[in-house]
């Protein structure tokens, strides 16, 4: 129905162990399909420059794409999911298929750093550096933490630093 708001959705574990393993290819547009896509047969066969084994070159639909493999952060697992046609409180989805690597394509130029999805990976491994403290309560020049005091502010409800780079400093 439309304005009502969707609920939390449930994962159905049980569709894990038996969801195959498949190559994931992230294309720059929109494809209007639901069906199954000859993948093998048209992103497969891309030509591979040398010396950057994992970039790729293809046309579809008579543009150049640039493509660059790469891997789901290690300790994690890429998931394809299927929501089924429950209402919307009671959702649900199930693992269709699961991925190691994926392939992500761009117009014209391969994937770099500063792609969003390339960004998103790194995630993982920031997260492993980062410490969120909670700050026990606001003192006379701001909130009180265990390194110090940190100006008031409608931003100043945790405090966050690196463990892995403040080590050194006596920290952590």
């Amino acid at each position: 129905m439309a304005g009502e708001e969707r609920g939390p959705a449930r994962l159905a574990l049980l569709s894990l162990p038996g969801a195959p393993r498949e190559r994931l290819h992230l294309l720059p547009c929109a494809v209007r399909h639901d069906g199954a896509a000859a993948v093998r047969r048209y992103f497969a066969p891309a030509i591979r420059r040398p010396g950057e084994p994992d970039e790729a070159s293809v046309s579809f639909r008579g543009r150049s794409l640039k493509g660059k493999e790469v891997l789901v952060p290690e300790g994690y697992m890429g998931l394809v999911l299927e929501e089924d046609d429950a209402a919307l409180q009671e959702r649900q989805v199930r693992v269709k298929s699961t991925f190691e690597s994926l392939t992500v394509w761009n117009l014209e130029q391969a994937p770099n750093s500063s792609d969003e999805i390339l960004m998103s990976l790194q995630w993982p491994k920031i997260a492993e550096g980062v410490r969120i403290l909670s700050i026990k309560g606001q003192g006379s020049s701001g909130w009180e933490g265990p390194l110090g005091s940190i100006p008031s502010g409608p931003f100043c409800k945790f405090w966050y630093y690196s463990c892995k780079s403040r080590k050194g400093a006596g920290y952590g």
